[in-house]
């Protein structure tokens, strides 16, 4: 391979970039006969940097709306009560792959300024293992493990025998609101009457007494931190089987400290804000 960085070249490699923006390093290496080292080094000295891809859902027509609700309804709680956002629990359920995750280390756009990058693109895989895990405040409530898919009955279930009664603190303290999306299992009556008995007048989700705007992963905690975290944590080794999987989980979960989920709740107001002020569509791309 040729080591070279005279002005000529560097021409050469930042066009060839340009129309080739998600190339890697190693596939124009092959290709110009140019070596890594030198290709990376002409891309840092004239600033260019390779941008990752961000998977975004896809916003229907009403969703705007509902994202600068919820996001109205958000900072005029903030305003009065600064520490709202320790106060809700956040929930969700996700899919963790015994064979791993789809790596998106590997999706790059090099460029000197960021293109901010979407890809609607989903992760698949095959043996998996269905999580529900809830933030409140300066804790991980769960990880509670869910056997076959997930419907109403069984939410309710999981609700009512393994979440609720994890909440309760020596303190007497208690969640003001609870919240989740607007996945199926969510929407069930009796998911919807038990939600009403505990938080009466204050839950978030579908059809809820605060609705939640669906799509909209980049205001959730557990889709915009904590998944990610666990799996970037879990998927760091290779995974033998379903029981390893699981006590990979529960090791991650147990090892995230409370100085970082402070963190997360200061980043969740950062996004309701940024959701006002950028005309109501995914900020994920532009943090």
């Amino acid at each position: 391979m040729k080591s070279v960085t005279n002005e000529e070249i560097s021409v050469a490699v930042l066009a060839s970039f340009s129309k080739s923006t998600q190339h890697s390093t190693r596939r124009m290496s092959l290709e110009s006969g140019i070596s890594r080292t030198s290709l990376r080094r002409i891309l840092a000295t004239h600033k260019w940097h390779p941008y990752k891809l961000h998977l975004l859902q896809h916003l229907s027509e009403d969703d705007p709306d509902r994202r600068t609700e919820f996001a109205e309804w958000a900072k005029q709680k903030l305003e009065q009560d600064p520490q709202l956002t320790q106060k809700i629990l956040f929930s969700d359920e996700a899919n963790f792959y015994v064979n791993g995750e789809v790596n998106k280390q590997n999706h790059r756009y090099w460029s000197d300024t960021n293109p901010h990058c979407i890809d609607p693109s989903k992760t698949v895989g095959t043996q998996k293992l269905m999580v529900w895990c809830g933030i409140w405040g300066t804790k991980i409530v769960g990880p509670v493990f869910i056997n076959g898919n997930l419907k109403a009955t069984g939410y309710a279930k999981l609700l009512h025998d393994d979440v609720f009664p994890s909440l309760c603190t020596e303190a007497g303290m208690f969640p003001d609101f609870f919240q989740q999306d607007g996945a199926p299992p969510h929407y069930g009556c009796q998911v919807r009457a038990f939600l009403d008995e505990q938080f009466s007048g204050k839950w978030i989700g579908r059809r809820g007494p605060v609705e939640w705007p669906q799509r909209s992963p980049d205001l959730t905690p557990l889709d915009f931190y904590l998944w990610g975290h666990l799996k970037a944590i879990v998927y760091a080794v290779k995974i033998r089987h379903v029981q390893h999987l699981k006590l990979r989980i529960l090791e991650a979960c147990a090892n995230i400290s409370s100085a970082v989920l402070l963190s997360v709740c200061e980043e969740w107001e950062k996004r309701v804000a940024l959701t006002i002020q950028h005309n109501r569509q995914h900020i994920e791309h532009i943090l």
